[in-house]
């Protein structure tokens, strides 16, 4: 709200109010830019006519020059025309045209006339003051320089598609500081974004990366990255979860994807995944690759502040109010897109209700032909769920397909329930043992799904003493030998011995 704190005799005497409320502002503001327009109108006229160039003498002289030219636009108060000499030369003007900030509403576009006595911040001049002052003032300034940079460092060192190599030295690039820095940034969006993202085509849908950043980069180089050297500026990005644990590379896929939501919030889609949570990352290698990486005390503390990072994920998205997208599927539980509309966040998978492990943990059944709700073998209390709960879901929310990730899959990507589901899965050989492709989906703006694939890269040959990567291979063989993976889709479950059987629990099979 603007107030009138220019002299009274500044105001036309004909709108002169005791009350000074929005209309009089209104009204004192329009008379002031209607006489200023009239003004420069009837310069502009005077110049054209040719007679901004007859001077008189007086208009001449050095005393009285720059005092006409700018009473022409602006009448000096009475009592300062009266009473005071103009100094000779050069000069301020006694008053300022302001316009307002607004830009809507009956004050947008005010102009008011401000006489610069009154001008508090006048001999207020923005400096760093005292040497003490300056210090802190120029390291406040530092910090907000480097958080804005963090993202585009990241950016800068991970996403290279084709020269992409692991580090020879497992120590990674960036310090607790920095991932604080560039989870708080990320933090900021996800939490202002809904539970369900409302997206539009054309997009590129990613499944399960597990740490393998090495297919991430593959996929980028093959099928187009998210840079302004790529087609970021043409279409979305969107990842289904599971972006952690199992592969090597945990913190760089992290680490990256998060880089890039906040470079380009509007561009790239995260959504949770049944590994973005504390006591599952815990045992599946993500808290081990922060310690083996950045050392015990920042490890744990990276892994700690990442998982509340991962409280705060988007939990499905629905592209074209057409398709929805989730991790694991829809269980038993969930029968309408409000009710993952209604999930609060920040939510730990502790405190969620059925309907949040239905969405992250669930499976479709075996094939088209295994219908209702079955046992699921990842643990006591979850299921799977068949095509006619596909079918009944599609049509309670009028949608025509669901795409999940969650389980490996041999071609990158599997249809069920007559194509209504789409399962993808983009990280290949799974674990280092399942051989399997991996695949993303692209959605034109026609809404036509096209897979595309990448397969399993070769085993390099190389001699441990040649190979950095030698010992990461060794330790994540041994942790996943510790805790096998979900069979692949479609491959019959080994058989398991007594002891096996009775360990057999959510954390155990996923």
């Amino acid at each position: 709200m603007y107030t009138d704190i220019s002299p009274e005799n500044a105001v036309p005497q004909g709108q002169r109010r005791s009350s000074k409320g929005v209309d009089y502002l209104v009204e004192a503001s329009a008379a002031e830019a209607e006489a200023i327009s009239a003004t420069l109108a009837a310069v502009k006229a005077r110049q054209v006519n040719g007679e901004a160039e007859e001077l008189s003498d007086k208009e001449q002289s050095p005393d009285s020059s720059s005092s006409n030219k700018h009473s022409s636009l602006i009448k000096p108060d009475t009592a300062l025309s009266n009473n005071m000499t103009p100094p000779p030369g050069v000069r301020l003007h006694h008053r300022a045209v302001v316009v307002a900030a607004e830009t809507g509403g009956a004050l947008g576009g005010m102009v008011r006339q401000l006489s610069i006595d009154q001008f508090e911040n006048e001999g207020r001049r923005v400096s760093y003051g005292t040497p003490e002052n300056a210090t802190a003032a120029r390291k406040l300034l530092d910090r907000q320089m480097s958080i804005n940079s963090i993202p585009k460092k990241v950016i800068a060192s991970l996403l290279k598609p084709r020269g992409w190599k692991p580090p020879v030295r497992r120590q990674f690039f960036l310090d607790c500081n920095e991932i604080a820095d560039l989870c708080d940034s990320a933090e900021r969006i996800f939490s202002s974004e809904p539970s369900v993202l409302q997206l539009k085509a054309p997009i590129k849908i990613f499944g399960d990366l597990h740490g393998q950043f090495g297919d991430l980069m593959r996929l980028f180089d093959e099928y187009g990255s998210p840079s302004t050297a790529g087609d970021i500026a043409y279409i979305d990005y969107l990842f289904l979860g599971d972006y952690v644990d199992r592969g090597q590379h945990s913190l760089e896929t992290m680490s990256l994807l998060l880089a890039l939501k906040v470079e380009y919030p509007q561009n790239v889609h995260l959504i949770r995944g049944n590994h973005e949570a504390a006591d599952i990352n815990a045992l599946f290698g993500f808290r081990i690759e922060c310690i083996e990486r950045m050392g015990e005390r920042d490890g744990i503390w990276t892994w700690h502040r990442m998982n509340r990072l991962f409280n705060w994920l988007p939990l499905a998205a629905l592209i074209e109010k057409k398709i929805i997208c989730m991790h694991g599927g829809i269980g038993r539980s969930i029968n309408h897109v409000e009710q993952i509309e209604n999930l609060q966040r920040p939510i730990t998978m502790e405190a969620g209700s059925v309907v949040l492990m239905d969405l992250l943990w669930s499976d479709p059944t075996e094939n088209d032909s295994v219908e209702g709700l079955r046992p699921n073998a990842r643990g006591p209390g979850l299921v799977t769920f068949g095509p006619d709960r596909v079918m009944e879901f599609c049509n309670n929310n009028d949608l025509q397909l669901i795409v999940r990730a969650h389980e490996c899959v041999m071609d990158g990507f599997e249809r069920f329930a007559q194509g209504h589901l789409i399962t993808l899965f983009s990280a290949t050989n799974y674990c280092g043992t399942a051989n399997n492709a991996g695949a993303i989906l692209v959605l034109g703006r026609d809404l036509v799904v096209v897979p595309k694939l990448i397969h399993p890269l070769p085993p390099a040959i190389t001699s441990p003493e040649t190979s950095p990567d030698q010992i990461e291979d060794t330790w994540m063989q041994e942790l996943n030998a510790n805790r096998p993976a979900t069979p692949t889709r479609g491959r019959p479950q080994a058989v398991a011995n007594d002891r096996e059987e009775n360990d057999l629990c959510l954390r155990d099979w996923f």
